[in-house]
Order: C-alpha cells, then structure tokens, then sequence
C-alpha cells in the first residue's frame, strides 16, 4: 500500500511539473537535481544512469535489458493509439513493448534500431521515489516523457511511464 502511494504522490507531482510547461533544454548528461539524494544517501547521479540504461536499451532495442528496468508492478501510458488505455503491471506492460521491438527489429538490419535523445532532462529525488522528466522533438512534434522510478534493494526500476506527444503550432 505504501508504494502504491508513493507512486501515486510522484505521478501527480509529475503532472504538477509537465503543467507548468518545458524545462530549458539542457544536457541529458546534466539534469536538474531538486533534491541531491534520498534518505538512503542515493542521489540524482544513481537515477540518471537507470534513465541512461533505459534510453541505451531502447535505443538498441535490447529487450532482456530494457524489460528488467521495470517493477513487475509497472504501469504505463503509451503514446500511440494502438494502446489508448493504461497498461498495468509487468504482462500487460511487455505485451505491448514487445510487439514495439519484435517490429522495430524487422525495419532494421542492426543496433542502434532507434534515435531516442532526451532533451531538458531532469530529475527529482523524493525519497524512494525520483520522476524523470524530459521531451523529444523534431519539426513537427514535441514528445514529453516521464519516469516514475522507484528504488528496491538499491535498484532503480520504472514504476510508471507516462509517454505523450503533442503537434507543435504552425508558424502564422
């Protein structure tokens, strides 16, 4: 019950964050640290390499890695309408990332299979919990990205993912 509370609290103060509109852009390899470590002494610097981890698993579509950066009870908001509701715990969540990687892995011959490059990121530390937040974007959208990672036995895993994209406005 506990950590569903605690995720529950991070989700909504990454709703708070993504409101108040894009962070400055800044180097992924230098967010923003809120707090500088949580009270088991981990900081920012231990959340950004489970994002790096994550983003390098994606980007490589490299599934056996990329799954484990989860909590077996993971949710996540998808940002395509093939998964227009919530994907709720560890089945549910792979389902649907497998097929994204199953496919991707046809289009192209080897790694890297993706660009993902994480813009603006920052990171908050609230105890057990962090939130990650940064965006993508070419021309024509902005994707927003957040990562609600919860600390186990000194792991840093994804509790919930929450992926959106919007159309940027056209110049008048």
């Amino acid at each position: 019950m506990r950590n569903r509370i605690l995720v529950s609290l991070a989700a909504f103060v990454a709703a708070l964050v993504l409101g108040a509109g894009l962070a400055r852009a800044q180097s992924p390899a230098q967010p923003a640290a809120r707090q500088g470590a949580s009270a088991a002494g981990v900081g920012a610097a231990d959340v950004q390499a489970a994002a790096a981890a994550f983003v390098e698993a994606f980007n490589n579509l490299d599934w056996e890695k990329f799954r484990l950066g989860f909590t077996d009870d993971a949710t996540v908001f998808f940002p395509f309408p093939q998964a227009p509701q919530r994907a709720s715990g560890r089945a549910e969540v792979e389902a649907v990332f497998k097929r994204f990687f199953d496919e991707g892995r046809k289009r192209k011959g080897a790694p890297p299979y993706l660009n993902i490059e994480p813009k603006g990121m920052q990171i908050q530390v609230l105890g057990d919990a962090a939130i990650v937040t940064f965006h993508l974007g070419d021309d024509d959208t902005v994707g927003r990205r957040t990562l609600v990672y919860q600390n186990q036995k000194g792991r840093w895993l994804i509790a919930h993912l929450h992926a959106s994209s919007l159309a940027r406005p056209k110049p008048a």
